[in-house]
């Protein structure tokens, strides 16, 4: 589920936090903080989706908590507890791998009941919610969406929600977004959704072999970059659009499945996101002239990266 862009994301992160770090980096340690990052995206999805458990769950507290009162008022001993039978949350109680999940990444007791009340207030204020509660019947399209509303607008759109889960996981601002799109997938598989499977064994081969590819070539890399640096002032060439040129030249060389104009627009893209103002046009250039130069030179066979 991952995407090739968050790998390379993943990888060139990793390769940057090794370099700030130590002098002399070899690609085992590097693949070891690769697989961290992985990690600590699964972490966040799991966390996403309990949160959203616990949400379904509370309305029984607070229920609870009304009937309670001293003074109790009618409205206090009808609370509407729709929300905690809700069908997705039903198959997510089935489903060991969110339940390995939870315990794997030491989330159960991550979010504090004042942090779940001040959310599920706000929830039940929504006219999506108040919709929900007003039929008295289920069916599946409503129970998905009353789910996806809560992981959504609740949580990922919520700011008090979302600035707590950036300051637990470093990957909120670069897989929010892609996690989001996985829970559509999620909704619809919940018994049975694989929250320890994040990425595609392909994926996963990719990403171990670009960093192995990176640390492995640096020498050849750095040969065909080096003349192209001459005319460029060297306070201007960041360390991140050295490693992002380092990468996208790998996998034109070595990563034959790939196109080349994919990786140079991807990098470029990267640079943009990642770097100074005047990185994409850079790495653009860059990328271009070391492209035409290897494939003048019938250099450019896209063959695959075999490991030393």
């Amino acid at each position: 589920m991952i995407s090739r862009r968050n790998i390379r994301i993943k990888v060139f992160q990793t390769i940057y936090e090794l370099g700030q770090q130590f002098d002399e980096v070899q690609s085992d340690k590097a693949l070891k903080l690769l697989d961290n990052k992985l990690n600590e995206t699964s972490a966040l999805l799991a966390a996403s989706v309990h949160l959203t458990y616990l949400l379904c769950e509370y309305v029984l507290i607070y229920s609870n908590q009304k009937a309670s009162k001293f003074i109790t008022t009618a409205d206090d001993l009808n609370i509407n507890k729709k929300l905690a039978g809700n069908l997705i949350i039903q198959q997510l109680k089935k489903n060991t791998h969110f339940a390995d999940s939870i315990k794997e990444h030491k989330i159960s007791s991550m979010f504090e009941d004042e942090f779940i009340r001040k959310l599920f207030l706000e929830l039940i204020e929504t006219p999506d919610y108040k919709n929900y509660i007003s039929k008295e019947d289920r069916n599946s399209s409503e129970e998905k969406s009353i789910f996806l509303f809560i992981l959504e607008k609740i949580i990922y759109q919520n700011e008090y929600a979302s600035t707590f889960l950036s300051e637990q996981y470093q990957c909120w601002y670069n897989d929010a977004d892609m996690i989001q799109s996985w829970f559509e997938k999620l909704s619809n598989t919940a018994a049975n959704f694989n929250f320890g499977k994040i990425i595609s064994p392909d994926k996963l081969e990719f990403a171990k072999d670009l960093i192995v590819a990176y640390y492995d070539k640096k020498d050849i890399v750095f040969h065909l970059i080096e003349p192209k640096l001459v005319n460029w002032d060297a306070e201007r060439v960041a360390l991140i659009d050295l490693i992002l040129l380092h990468l996208g030249i790998c996998e034109m060389m070595f990563f034959k499945t790939i196109p080349v104009k994919v990786t140079i627009n991807e990098y470029i893209d990267l640079a943009k996101s990642y770097s100074t103002l005047q990185s994409g046009q850079f790495v653009n250039g860059l990328l271009d002239s070391v492209h035409k130069d290897l494939a003048k030179e019938n250099k450019l066979f896209k063959e695959t990266f075999t490991k030393k």
